[in-house]
């Protein structure tokens, strides 16, 4: 179970590497002295590194594998990341978001996957997913526009991604429609919307190679790593995509999604 105190501190200490004073935790959350020790040893065992003093806290280092409380301590959203699920492996996050929609789930749950056994893009095609090489997950969706409209689901997605993206890379990330995003050269990554009229709801699914890409005989392929000087942090990457999709998803009217699609789409015919 989520102890949501665990995310509060997460939260409070974030970015990475900034000191807080134990004083001003006990003051802005509702953890107490008693157990600050407790949190701290649970996240230990998750793979969090801290530095502490006798007075300040900080996260010296987040762990390598995903952690759902390190992602929904970084989100402001109100619906997207409702809860977040994260699995060492799976067949597909597509194919948990879909048992979950079935079994009457909110919209906004977002499954993440380290590795999945049958990852799968459009037409069937395979999905490699390497564990902790990428982001795999899934999103689950209960849109009210009308189903003619829904292919706009993956073009806020690969709009929200290269967004996201382009914060760690000083390249330009360009999408190929109808749902690849390329950087430099070589597909960075996927987008797989699953609907049925027997559902009353849609999946989306999302595959991004972060830490390397997969070898394809005749089809490049990139990484967000290859073009960034240092480490990218996979859970900040995640928050961030999740927050700016909720934005183009909630807040952004059609029109202009569409408009913001076709920018990065003649960005790839201009360059």
């Amino acid at each position: 179970m989520r102890n949501p105190r665990e995310i509060e501190l997460i939260r409070l200490l974030l970015p990475v590497g900034s000191e807080v004073l134990l004083a001003e935790i006990f003051e802005r959350t509702t953890i107490q002295a008693s157990e600050l020790q407790f949190l701290v040893e649970s996240l230990q065992q998750c793979g969090f590194v801290f530095n502490r003093t006798e007075q300040t806290l900080s996260i010296a280092q987040e762990p390598e594998s995903l952690v759902p409380e390190m992602i929904l301590a970084g989100l402001r959203t109100k619906t997207i990341g409702r809860d977040v699920l994260v699995f060492r492996e799976t067949s597909s996050t597509n194919d948990r978001a879909r048992q979950a929609g079935v079994a009457g789930a909110a919209e906004g749950l977002v499954i993440f996957a380290e590795s999945q056994t049958s990852g799968r893009g459009t037409c069937g095609r395979e999905w490699v997913s390497a564990p902790g090489s990428g982001l795999w997950f899934s999103i689950l969706l209960r849109s009210r526009i009308s189903p003619n409209r829904w292919p706009m689901l993956v073009q806020m997605a690969a709009i929200a991604c290269g967004d996201a993206v382009e914060r760690w890379v000083m390249q330009p990330v360009r999408i190929k429609p109808p749902n690849d995003l390329i950087l430099g050269g070589g597909k960075l990554a996927g987008f797989l919307l699953e609907t049925s009229n027997s559902w009353d709801f849609q999946v989306l699914g999302v595959g991004i190679n972060v830490r390397s890409a997969p070898e394809i005989a005749g089809y490049p392929t990139s990484a967000v790593d290859q073009y960034f000087r240092g480490h990218v942090s996979r859970s900040a990457l995640a928050v961030d995509l999740l927050n700016r999709f909720e934005e183009w998803y909630l807040g952004t009217p059609l029109t202009a999604v569409s408009f913001a699609f076709e920018r990065r789409v003649l960005k790839a015919v201009s360059a």
